[in-house]
């Protein structure tokens, strides 16, 4: 599920228009509709902590990996199954056991599955680090070439700023996956403007060639 932030009644760590992802939330439910009482989202700060839904208005809601359980008389909790075991919120804030990791799975199946391709592109464009490297790990994963020409784009800034840092790497490998003449001529110009490269990329521009 992903959510808008509607009204952030002054609070610092969420902003207007935002979107949010749920990773787990509660509704109240009647004979008619769901009232939505609270989505546990990860803030601004980086945070994963509950907000009261009056804050959020829902866009996207077609993820099927959430599994539900009724916590009182007509109010369930519904928690995304990658992380729904016990104890798991406990684990996660003291990062104990394999919660990071299990929380990882579940943000790339929801981004997967209810992340737009605006949204995306806004990231790679973004100056959010920590939310770059987890898309362009997602993207490496899932082999999508919807997004060479704004990563290739993402790219010469970095070599241009000189800001060779893991992401690049994850660049690099993420367009060698794709023959065309995009890349082509993205890693010609790299090898002819870079005489001392970088020896990862190197190997990784070699092997594209090569293969």
């Amino acid at each position: 599920m992903r959510v808008k932030c509607i009204e952030n009644s002054n609070r610092h760590n969420i902003t207007i228009n935002k979107m949010y992802t749920v990773y787990e939330g509660e509704y109240i439910a009647d004979a008619y509709e769901r009232q939505y009482v609270m989505f546990k989202i990860q803030n601004d700060y980086g945070s994963v902590i509950p907000y009261d839904a009056q804050y959020f208005e829902i866009s996207s809601d077609k993820n099927p990996n959430y599994l539900e359980k009724e916590v009182s008389e007509n109010k369930y909790r519904f928690t995304h199954k990658f992380i729904s075991y016990d104890k798991f919120w406990s684990m996660f804030y003291d990062e104990a056991g394999t919660s990071l990791d299990d929380f990882r799975s579940a943000k790339k199946d929801i981004y997967k599955l209810e992340m737009s391709r605006g949204e995306i592109c806004e990231i790679i464009k973004g100056d959010n680090q920590d939310e770059l490297d987890f898309i362009l790990e997602l993207l490496l994963e899932t082999n999508d070439s919807n997004f060479i020409e704004e990563v290739i784009r993402l790219s010469h800034k970095q070599l241009n700023e000189r800001m060779l840092n893991q992401n690049v790497e994850t660049v690099f490998l993420y367009v060698s996956n794709f023959k065309n003449d995009c890349v082509n001529n993205f890693f010609i110009e790299y090898l002819s403007e870079n005489e001392k490269g970088n020896e990862k990329l190197d190997k990784i521009v070699i092997d594209y060639f090569n293969s």
